[in-house]
């Protein structure tokens, strides 16, 4: 598992310094303009991929491998296989994203990886899902826990949607506009369902352990966890999408009904930590889950909003959408995880909390905290400045486009504060595994 956490962390940086030259071609479009294999289109497929295939898949994984032998009290089934599976990985996602950088991509949002890799990665991930599904087999008797559910739900939707996204976008390709209506179901499910599942079986864990508490309602959870597997699925298809319209409107019903999770598990959560909030800001691990499930809240009212016709019909074609990725992924997903291994990490080395750096560790929460707020608020408030322009038909597109420059620009202060912190979080990392490695010198000299 330290290894896919480590991994993880090291794609999180390479994904970040991307988005960083992503901002400064877009803002400078001349920087950099010789050199093909850094046009703006390759290095933007290259960012999303790193951080959903370098950074998120495999947290998602690390997260679930835990939570499965932490709460099924069983130790991992086949840890050598798990460690062949995560060198796959991460190999796979270099050639990847290699390859993109190249030229090699599909053109699909979110499954950029062309087909070779995405064979090597699928069957990397059959490798470890297989030790986690023996794992939980193994598991002492007893009910579930909620984060057993979401653990396992999540590794299941990542094998149902990325290997549907490889057989009919890339290995057998649809015709027409059903390729498009596929690839959009494919990337609702991998952040809504999967990588949502991943960070809330953390949280789900994390919050009512480290407040001393019992989880308020068990039947509320799986409430969350069925309405969210359920309306998740659905949508992702724009509202202007040559598709017949009870597509679009069903898409726009299951979009709005993922309001019944949200309060379901916000409510949840308000109630298991109400009366002791100051307590949630006493543990590294509770102020970034914690955080974390705030931009998740926000993120998912952002896009219940942006779904409704009302509010698309000025939003669609906007920053909108990526200021509402940017805060699930940077800040809830990124939160969460860096949370979750603020705790694993050094357990998983023998050590205790005291081995990370406080100074790195605050110091990495609030460049991560208004990393993630300054580009997703910027780019809401250009989304939104856009959409009110281009509805007066009066005002040229390339006017709208140099009125919404201004907070386009501010995110890129964003971008920064992010690879700043990531860096902090790497260099905390790599002092935690050289004190592992010192006290483990140390007691193989005192050995007789």
């Amino acid at each position: 598992m330290l290894i896919l956490f480590a991994g993880a962390a090291t794609w999180l940086l390479a994904a970040s310094l991307l988005g960083l030259l992503d901002s400064l071609k877009f803002h400078a479009p001349a920087f950099l303009a010789g050199q093909a294999w850094l046009s703006y289109g390759r290095v933007d497929a290259a960012r999303h991929a790193a951080f959903l295939y370098g950074f998120g898949a495999p947290s998602a994984l690390g997260l679930a491998l835990w939570l499965t032998c932490r709460l099924g009290r069983a130790t991992l089934a086949g840890p050598g296989i798990v460690v062949i599976g995560a060198i796959l990985w991460n190999l796979a996602a270099a050639l990847g994203v290699a390859a993109i950088l190249c030229g090699g991509g599909t053109g699909f949002d979110y499954f950029e990886m062309p087909l070779s890799c995405a064979w090597i990665l699928f069957a990397a991930f059959l490798l470890m899902g297989v030790c986690a599904l023996l794992t939980f087999h193994r598991r002492e008797p007893g009910f579930l826990y909620p984060s057993q559910w979401f653990a396992i739900g999540s590794l299941f939707w990542f094998a149902w949607i990325f290997s549907t996204a490889c057989m009919v976008l890339l290995f057998a390709p649809e015709r027409g506009v059903l390729q498009a209506s596929t690839a959009w179901w494919c990337e609702r499910n991998f952040d809504t369902v999967f990588l949502g599942f991943a960070g809330l079986g953390s949280a789900f864990y994390f919050i009512p352990k480290l407040l001393g508490r019992s989880l308020h309602s068990h039947y509320q959870a799986a409430l969350g966890f069925w309405t969210l597997a359920v309306f998740g699925s659905w949508g992702g298809i724009p509202n202007g999408a040559p598709l017949p319209s009870w597509i679009i409107s069903l898409g726009v019903a299951g979009t709005v009904l993922t309001a019944v999770p949200v309060l379901a598990v916000a409510t949840n959560f308000y109630q298991t930590a109400r009366g002791d909030m100051n307590g949630l800001d006493a543990d590294p691990t509770l102020r970034f889950t914690c955080a974390g499930l705030m931009f998740w809240i926000i993120a998912s009212a952002q896009q219940i909003a942006g779904a409704l016709p009302g509010v698309s019909v000025i939003t669609d074609f906007t920053w909108f959408g990526a200021a509402q990725k940017e805060l699930f992924h940077y800040g809830f997903f990124a939160m969460t995880v860096f949370g979750a291994l603020y705790f694993i990490v050094p357990r998983l080395l023998g050590l205790d909390d005291s081995a990370w750096c406080p100074k790195l560790l605050k110091g990495h929460f609030f460049l991560a905290l208004f990393g993630a707020l300054i580009s997703g608020l910027s780019l809401w408030a250009a989304g939104v400045g856009q959409g009110i322009l281009l509805a007066n038909p009066g005002n040229s597109f390339t006017d709208v486009l140099r009125r919404a420059m201004l907070p386009a620009r501010v995110s890129l202060l964003g971008d920064l504060f992010v690879v700043a912190g990531t860096i902090l979080f790497l260099l905390n990392f790599a002092g935690v595994l050289a004190r592992a490695c010192r006290r483990g010198c140390a007691a193989r000299k005192e050995r007789p």
